[in-house]
């Protein structure tokens, strides 16, 4: 099954003076089941895009099918409610999200609001809490006491108690210091690996779609540039140049081992598969 976008555009403030096309004839195909990034300079469309998974925003034309629902522009489209549920969407800065007195209850206010019971939606928001590394004794204190990157694993926790089947994060690791970005990351891989949530990833850094990503979407004036897999945008050089990519460090220096004459295997994509391949090499030599 895959979310299919139809020749989907996005006008905002459409019939005014000042109306942008954010989104232009939009034909895209992502696999559910699989981590994909989508990338692009600022103002390319890519929080836009996403923002339509679930229903946050309605397309001026074209279609959308997305876990067995069709959201068509121009008409009445039901049971978005429902699909906000199955969709989770992580705004970037989600932490200025919270609201609530304690962190227990900001977690549990999304399933509650679905109309489960207090104290179902307590054990799920206890769960989602417990799987972004919130202890326990945490769980009476305000959402307002806490350092920034307690507070983003919160919000995320808010999306993940929804128990959604597919996870939309915009810039997820924005802000955050390298071990925090990394702890954030490993969190949706894992979702992904084992319990095979599909992971939509919208980000700036390379580095971390490289490592993480199957695949990746460019986004170029609102329009598709590329899509396919990861390893196939950066391994090709006219593509990076045409786009002026910023290359993942082990790409760059994959390049450089190649003009020294080093037949690197494209898959490679990690420092220590490189290390190994390496080793084998300089012991031919």
């Amino acid at each position: 099954m895959a979310i299919k976008f139809k020749s989907l555009s996005y006008i905002y403030d459409e019939g005014m003076p000042y109306a942008h096309k954010a989104l232009d004839d939009i034909n895209l195909e992502l696999v559910e089941g699989k981590v994909t990034a989508i990338i692009g300079e600022t103002g390319s469309g890519k929080s836009t895009l996403v923002e339509h998974l679930n229903a946050l925003l309605l397309p001026s034309s074209g279609s959308l099918e997305i876990l067995d629902r069709e959201i068509v522009a121009r008409e009445k489209n039901k049971g978005l409610k429902a699909l906000r549920k199955e969709v989770g969407l992580v705004f970037q800065f989600s932490e200025y999200q919270l609201f609530e007195e304690t962190i227990l209850k900001d977690v549990a206010f999304g399933p509650k609001n679905y109309g489960i019971s207090e104290e179902e939606a307590n054990d799920k928001a206890r769960k989602a809490l417990k799987l972004v590394g919130i202890d326990e004794k945490m769980f009476d204190v305000s959402p307002f006491d806490i350092s920034g990157g307690q507070k983003r694993r919160i919000a995320i926790a808010g999306i993940l108690a929804l128990e959604p089947s597919v996870l939309v994060l915009d810039e997820p690791t924005a802000g955050l210091d390298p071990k925090g970005a990394q702890e954030m990351i490993e969190i949706f891989i894992t979702l992904n690996r084992k319990q095979g949530k599909t992971i939509i990833i919208v980000s700036h850094d390379n580095e971390m779609v490289y490592n993480y990503a199957e695949n990746t979407v460019l986004m170029e004036k609102g329009r598709i540039a590329y899509c396919g897999p990861t390893l196939e945008l950066f391994n090709n050089d006219e593509l990076v140049r045409k786009y002026h990519l910023l290359e993942p460090q082990l790409v760059s220096f994959k390049r450089m081992l190649k003009e020294e004459g080093f037949k690197v295997p494209a898959e490679i994509r990690t420092i220590g598969e490189l290390a190994k391949y390496m080793g084998k090499e300089v012991r031919k030599r």
